[in-house]
């Protein structure tokens, strides 16, 4: 039976990797900060996930590209917020090369069913 503590400290595990990967594109200051809010925080990261995310399921199942776009991902994040420098990857995504696309997508991928299982465990 899975827990939603062990579901949460999963997604924050591979959100933390997600991190570690991307982090000559977008820097390590997203990963000090994100190891900060988790200490204080270990539900905030999953749930701000799932506000911006689970609207746009469709485009992470589809491996849409356009959820990159930074003008749409501009429509729910504020300048500071850290989900959105993560989620636009510093709007470096389209320079990557297709192994690293396909990477990101399955992070995003595995992120979102983790955060379904979540919501089933909470509800």
């Amino acid at each position: 039976m899975t827990t939603k503590i062990k579901v949460i400290k999963e997604f924050n595990e591979i959100l933390e990797y997600l991190l570690i990967q991307v982090t000559p594109l977008i820097g390590d200051k997203y990963h000090n900060r994100f190891k900060q809010i988790v200490k204080a925080n270990i539900t905030l990261p999953i749930e701000q996930f799932l506000v911006h995310i689970l609207p746009k399921r469709d485009k992470v199942l589809n491996k849409d590209e356009s959820l990159f776009d930074s003008n749409l991902l501009a429509e729910t994040f504020d300048d500071n917020d850290l989900l959105s420098k993560i989620l636009t990857l510093e709007n470096n995504y389209k320079e990557l090369q297709q192994s690293s696309k396909d990477n990101i997508w399955d992070f995003f991928q595995a992120l979102l069913i983790l955060g379904e299982d979540y919501i089933r465990l909470t509800h």
